[in-house]
């Protein structure tokens, strides 16, 4: 949810290859508004519990059912767009040393922590007023010295965590970090082909499906290097002749249909039903999204760029309505309001494309040029 902003040969500039891959962006914005649906829930909290919350009372629920049941899957989706753009961004130049492990960490640091220190600071200033007026922590309730650390330093959910704390959205980055450190140490091996994404995946595909841990690190390789194998399927496809191209895009389209359709049924796993879906609707996007006029583009890849800041910045605003108008929540807000919850998202993501270019590119740009001077 992160990534698409960079090259790795010039810190701070936009990648010019990235016109290429506007279906990804419209992929990550469908990610981060399925997590936004999700978390409408949070709206009906008072300190840690939802009080009066009926799921279909929900505003526009015939419609957005899948997401306000299983919108935080888009978790997923991410982590697997994030494996597809690592693997066509840094895979070559770390495995041929042109990226090393300082430049990588820069690269990702500089443009994950500024906003994540930023929505620590105010989701923390913001629980104090609020537990003066609730008397506890509103939906996320580990939020003491320890977890505070563990946010500061970006490893609140490596282990040893009660759960979920500060602004807990943050708790899948945490976690992409792991991903990111073994895929720097398998493509400093080489181990950047398709077959060796594949056989990533089978490892910890069987480690999930046997239940052999119940860490999250294990779904967040799997998904991240799902999104690896479709990026070298999606790399190999102009090699094929037009039929078989044809034939591939057809079949990721059909796998897409007969997902849905067994999904709709119950008949499919819902997780399951993400893995078919993401790298087949990443395929089908691909090829079909090179809109001809550049300012669709732009907003195309506007709406890609909001995703970080959307999903850090929703329960930092969610926390200060509680705390501003008082709770619930329910009693003094039109929640069931379609419109309502139209506006909500509008909001969210105008400041985030506010965030992004006010905030996220300045501070990625000062850190880089600090902590990763240009050769001379």
């Amino acid at each position: 949810m992160a990534t698409m902003t960079s090259s790795p040969s010039q810190p701070g500039t936009a990648a010019a290859p990235t016109k290429t891959l506007l279906g990804l962006e419209l992929m990550r914005f469908a990610c981060a508004l399925s997590v936004l649906v999700w978390h409408y829930q949070h709206f009906y909290y008072v300190a840690g519990v939802p009080v009066g919350f009926s799921r279909e009372a929900q505003p526009w629920f015939e419609w957005l059912q899948p997401l306000y049941h299983h919108g935080f899957l888009g978790v997923q989706a991410f982590w697997c767009l994030s494996g597809f753009i690592f693997f066509w961004k840094y895979a070559a130049p770390i495995s041929q040393a042109r990226v090393g492990g300082w430049r990588f960490a820069v690269l990702r640091f500089s443009r994950l922590y500024p906003l994540h220190l930023l929505t620590l600071l105010a989701v923390a200033a913001l629980l104090a007023l609020y537990r003066q007026q609730a008397g506890a922590d509103y939906v996320y309730g580990h939020n003491d010295a320890k977890h505070f650390v563990l946010q500061l330093f970006m490893v609140s959910d490596w282990g040893g965590q009660g759960d979920w704390s500060f602004n807990g959205p943050i708790w899948s980055i945490s976690i992409e970090i792991l991903a990111y450190a073994l895929f720097f140490a398998l493509s400093r091996l080489g181990l950047t082909r398709w077959w060796h994404a594949a056989a990533v995946i089978a490892l910890t595909g069987g480690l999930y499906a046997f239940k052999l841990t119940t860490h999250p690190v294990v779904l967040c390789v799997f998904f991240f290097y799902l999104g690896g194998l479709t990026q070298r399927v999606h790399q190999a496809l102009p090699s094929l002749a037009a039929r078989w191209r044809g034939a591939a895009l057809g079949a990721a389209a059909l796998a897409a249909l007969a997902g849905t359709a067994l999904a709709a049924l119950d008949a499919l796993r819902p997780m399951i039903y993400v893995a078919l879906l993401t790298p087949a609707a990443a395929l089908l996007l691909l090829a079909w999204v090179h809109p001809r006029s550049a300012r669709t583009a732009r907003w195309i890849s506007l709406l890609g760029n909001t995703t970080y800041a959307s999903y850090l910045l929703h329960f930092p605003l969610q926390l200060a309505l509680a705390t501003a108008v008082g709770q619930p929540l329910a009693e003094r807000l039109p929640l069931g309001s379609p419109w309502w919850l139209l506006g909500y998202v509008a909001v969210v993501f105008a400041l985030a494309a506010i965030v992004y270019r006010a905030i996220e590119v300045p501070a990625q740009a000062w850190l880089r040029a600090r902590l990763m001077p240009a050769k001379r």
